[in-house]
């Protein structure tokens, strides 16, 4: 803050000593595209000849409708000036190279200086690129956005789910002619696979806090569920089912 404090108090000093008359100030010459519309080329080709042309679009200035606004060449061997008015001339493009071209209509105003380069063929100028409006994102996109990355991010643990769940289903209520096909069911398939989906689950990285507090219960239910299918798989090891455990 103090340093804030400190620009605006040489700010204000530098106002104050103006304002008194501290130094001498002349007022600033006008550009001459205050009161005129230019039109003039960058490049022209050997051999060629374009328009160096003005429009007025200021009248208020009683003396506007005197000034020559020809333009002095830098090097009439590169570009030559040939005046048809007094806001009108050609640049007739005599060799290859660059030319300063200068526009002085007094005192008044600043000189209006351009350059027009002399070329074998012309560049080829691509369209200036259009700046791009980014528009700020609502609380809801924003959260739409960050649920479809941890979406994303569950994609590649599917396949264990899926595989877990579907083996699960393929097998009905343990007896004593099944019991033993369950049990390497949810050994072999069942528990393996769930374990990798709880354990990718763990590494998932949510990117918000209410998106954080989704994922603890969702991955609190999965270890849960882990724990049924492992107390499952443990009630029909030996030959004799254990259906109280089973059962839990």
């Amino acid at each position: 803050m103090k340093g804030k404090s400190l620009i605006y108090a040489l700010m204000l000093a530098i106002i104050v000593a103006v304002v008194s008359g501290g130094g001498s100030i002349h007022a600033a010459a006008r550009n001459i595209t205050d009161i005129v519309k230019v039109t003039k080329p960058a490049e022209i080709k050997v051999g060629e000849w374009k328009s160096y042309e003005i429009a007025i679009t200021d009248w208020t200035d009683a003396d506007v409708t005197d000034h020559d606004f020809t333009p002095s060449s830098s090097d009439e061997n590169i570009v030559k000036v040939v005046r048809k008015t007094n806001w009108v001339s050609e640049l007739h493009a005599i060799n290859k190279g660059t030319a300063t071209l200068t526009v002085n209509i007094g005192d008044k105003f600043e000189a209006y200086v351009f350059t027009v380069q002399v070329v074998d063929d012309y560049t080829v100028i691509s369209e200036p690129t259009k700046p791009v409006v980014v528009k700020e994102l609502t609380h809801e996109e924003i959260m739409m956005q960050e649920m479809v990355d941890y979406t994303e991010q569950l994609k590649p643990l599917v396949n264990n789910e899926e595989k877990a769940i579907t083996a699960l289903h393929q097998n009905r209520g343990p007896n004593n002619s099944t019991r033993k096909t369950f049990f390497l069911s949810l050994n072999n398939t069942v528990v393996p696979n769930y374990t990798k989906f709880v354990s990718g689950l763990k590494n998932l990285k949510p990117n918000n806090a209410e998106l954080k507090e989704i994922h603890n219960y969702y991955l609190a239910e999965a270890k849960l569920q882990l724990e049924g299918f492992i107390i499952m798989r443990d009630s029909l090891k030996t030959t004799k089912i254990n259906y109280s455990k089973y059962f839990k």
